[in-house]
C-alpha cells in the first residue's frame, strides 16, 4: 500500500468497497502495539481467525475487481489507453494468426526472428 497511497486511500474511503479492507487489517493489526489498532479487544480465537482469513480471500478478489475499474477509468479522453491494459483477447501460439493469413500464429506474426 505504500506505493499507491492516494489509489489506496480512495478505496480504504469508499463506501461500496472499502469493507473488503477490514479483514486484511483485522489480521495485520492483531498483534499491533497500539492497542487502538487492533480490531478485537480480545485475542482472536482459532473460529474467527478462520472467518477472517476466509474473508480476506473474497476482500482479495473485491480489491481486485476494484482496481481493474479503476484502471478502465483511467482511459483518457482522447482513447488512448495505457500500456498495461490489453483490450483483445491474448493470441496463443497455435491460433489463426490474427492478420488473417490462415496460418496458425507461431509461424505467421508470431514467429521469432533474428536480427
Amino acid at each position: 500500500m505504500e506505493f499507491g497511497k492516494e489509489d489506496w486511500a480512495l478505496l480504504v474511503n469508499d463506501d461500496d468497497h472499502g469493507g473488503s479492507l477490514i479483514p486484511i487489517f483485522a489480521l495485520a493489526n492483531e498483534n499491533n502495539s497500539d492497542p487502538k489498532m487492533r480490531a478485537y479487544k480480545d485475542p482472536i480465537s482459532a473460529e474467527l481467525r478462520e472467518t477472517l482469513i476466509v474473508s480476506a480471500a473474497a476482500g482479495t478478489t473485491q480489491i481486485y475487481r476494484y482496481f481493474k475499474a479503476q484502471r478502465l477509468l483511467s482511459i483518457d479522453p482522447l482513447g488512448n489507453i495505457p500500456d498495461f491494459l490489453r483490450t483483445t483477447p491474448k493470441v496463443k501460439r497455435i491460433d489463426p494468426c490474427p492478420c488473417g493469413s490462415g496460418k496458425k500464429f507461431k509461424h505467421c506474426c508470431g514467429k521469432i526472428t533474428l536480427h
